[in-house]
């Protein structure tokens, strides 16, 4: 089975189980994850046993994939983001190169302005200046005519959102007006999710990079399977799992993998946004946290921009493109950019815990160099 027909078969489940409760559950989990049903029951006023016995079945029938979303500048690792026109006919180089890097995480066709790829990296921090040169010889080999790199902040995963759904008629309303509205008298105080890191600190051991990379995975995985990974018991397995990982901070949020559009008739996107300042940003942010069209967003460090995800029915494209346009016009937005990404194309890899040893990251530029020129030839 494709990748994409897996994705097809998850949203075809997903919609016959798709009511009012399982809708809440579905939002609840991004916040609280598998694995804290009881705060999950509580935040949305539902029996712990009815949220239990919903999200089971859910996973059961396979309309559900959650994964967890990780504090990268916890881990010592910066986040990077690519988009990158390949040179006419090095398409296939173009891809040799990113992965070369070994560090990716994400990487997926891209069309349109830029025909290439886009890419996220889980990069060791003390190497970033080694990434953007190595970037910067590609360049000198001609294996891209074009290409974007920036440092984000960690991405922020936005729930499945149905405020714009009716469950009788089952029919989508979208309210462009209201968002555009609700954007410009929205909070414009940035969310500590998007707060630029400031160091990044190592605050693990190699265990705990296999418990998170596992998590990053599923985020359902049974103790008994991460126990058999680290040679551990599944009580030392649940101890390191709340002393080490949600003590420390080290999961931002979980992502809710359950498309709320039927991909036939919808379109993903990559999305830079620049801002008239950070206020205007927080704005944005804010209003569009619960939106079902929104899937992830990251702030360019240093700058008052965002790289965002976005998913969306090929019919609402066009009033998406006007209702930027008019916050552009209110002097919210500065400027965009977007390119059309290809969901049977991605590929997908946890942060790389095989290079971390003695505490630290392991990056060899000499190699990747060397390497990166026999690629290019």
């Amino acid at each position: 089975m494709t990748k994409l027909s897996e994705e097809m078969q998850r949203f075809s489940s997903f919609l016959k189980l798709l009511d009012p409760v399982n809708a809440k559950i579905s939002t609840g989990l991004a916040d609280y994850g598998p694995r804290n049903i009881a705060a999950l029951a509580k935040s949305i006023n539902l029996p712990i046993s009815t949220v239990s016995f919903r999200l089971k079945r859910m996973i059961k029938k396979g309309s559900l994939l959650i994964t967890a979303n990780l504090n990268l500048s916890r881990l010592g690792l910066a986040k990077g983001f690519l988009m990158v026109e390949a040179s006419h006919g090095r398409h296939d180089t173009l891809l040799d190169v990113i992965k070369n890097t070994d560090y990716w995480t994400y990487i997926i066709r891209c069309y349109g302005k830029i025909d290439g790829y886009c890419a996220y990296f889980a990069f060791p921090a003390d190497n970033k200046k080694e990434l953007e040169n190595y970037f910067g010889e590609a360049s000198r080999f001609h294996v891209f005519s074009q290409y974007k790199f920036l440092w984000t902040t960690n991405s922020r995963f936005v729930p499945p959102d149905f405020s714009w759904y009716n469950f009788e008629e089952k029919q989508w309303r979208f309210a462009w007006e209201q968002w555009i509205n609700e954007t410009l008298n929205a909070p414009k105080l940035l969310p500590s999710t998007l707060e630029e890191p400031t160091n990044y600190p190592i605050v693990v051991d190699e265990k705990d990079l296999i418990l998170l990379k596992e998590l990053e995975l599923d985020g359902t995985v049974e103790l008994n399977k991460l126990a058999k990974l680290i040679r551990a018991t599944p009580q030392a397995v649940g101890f390191r799992y709340h002393n080490h990982i949600v003590k420390r901070n080290l999961i931002v949020n979980y992502n809710v993998d359950a498309y709320t559009f039927p991909l036939q008739i919808s379109d993903l996107y990559n999305f830079i946004i620049d801002f008239e300042n950070e206020e205007s940003l927080a704005e944005f942010v804010n209003s569009s946290y619960r939106k079902p069209f929104v899937i992830s967003y990251a702030k360019v460090i240093g700058q008052n921009s965002l790289v965002t995800n976005i998913f969306i029915l090929k019919a609402q494209f066009p009033n998406l493109i006007d209702s930027l346009n008019r916050l552009c016009a209110k002097g919210l937005i500065k400027d965009f950019l977007y390119v059309t990404l290809d969901p049977a194309s991605y590929m997908r890899q946890t942060i790389s815990y095989e290079y971390f040893e003695d505490k630290k990251w392991h990056y060899d530029q000499e190699e990747k160099i060397e390497k990166l020129k026999q690629i290019a030839k």
